[in-house]
């Protein structure tokens, strides 16, 4: 996550006031608002309530950002800091950016092939609704293909030289200004991995429980050579985790 989580508390407190003060309106205007919407009037009601529930939840869950990057700065629960050069910074990013990329490509070449496969047994063994289906495939497609150029957009932009600070704490990290959380619920840490290079970069890994499933988060972080020892030390405390599974690598997904 780039964006600071105070926005995102901004925002979603903002949401859950909006519903709020929707239900409050029921109890002098409720009658007056019946007769302006008629039955509409419940459905907004529920949409409300459902308003009202997901803005708080979200609200705890960027307090909880907040928190940890606060405490990052500040230097309390941080296990490691130190700094890449700009020259460093761009050095590593060009693997990181090689490696997210290759892996996304590979993903979005399998969803694809899933998309024509379901989509094409349909159209041919009900022809009837082929051009329906032929239609819905490729309107699906067309809206992964958008979410896989904006999260190669996302990537790019967190992967630029800014600050090229590297904070590790036991609860998130910091990198080059985007934060990563794990200790909130629902997700948890992984293990690390430090790989000698050139460029020498670690990656920690960590998974949160998504709709569909586990979904696992690589972030690579950048190790100068007067670092390694600091990266030693992650290592240790943070520990190298059950990592040696078949799992999807998305690196920088919840930090965006």
């Amino acid at each position: 996550m780039l964006t600071d989580p105070r926005v995102g508390l901004l925002g979603s407190l903002t949401v859950a006031a909006v519903a709020a003060l929707w239900l409050l309106v029921q109890w002098p205007f409720g009658d007056r608002l019946f007769e302006l919407m008629s039955y509409t009037q419940y459905a907004v009601d529920l949409l409300a309530i459902f308003l009202l529930l997901a803005g708080l939840a979200v609200a705890l869950l960027f307090r909880r950002y907040q928190r940890v990057k606060a405490d990052l700065l500040a230097g309390r629960n941080v296990i490691a800091r130190w700094h890449a050069s700009a020259a460093e910074f761009a050095a590593f990013a060009t693997v990181a950016d090689a490696r997210d990329r290759a892996d996304k490509r590979g993903a979005l070449f399998l969803v694809f092939g899933f998309v024509v496969v379901i989509f094409g047994a349909f159209a041919i063994f009900d022809p009837e609704v082929a051009p329906f289906m032929l239609a819905l495939a490729a309107a699906l497609m067309v809206a992964i293909l958008l979410a896989f150029l904006y999260g190669n957009r996302v990537r790019r932009k967190q992967l630029k030289p800014r600050s090229g600070e590297i904070i590790v704490g036991t609860h998130g990290l910091l990198v080059n200004d985007v934060l990563h959380v794990w200790r909130t619920p629902l997700s948890w840490f992984s293990g690390t991995r430090i790989e000698p290079g050139p460029p020498a970069l670690m990656t920690v890994t960590y998974g949160f429980l998504a709709r569909y499933g586990v979904q696992y988060v690589d972030v690579m972080l950048p190790i100068p050579e007067e670092a390694m020892p600091l990266a030693r030390t992650v290592e240790q405390a943070l520990g190298t985790g059950r990592r040696r599974r078949a799992r999807s690598r998305t690196a920088d997904r919840r930090g965006g």
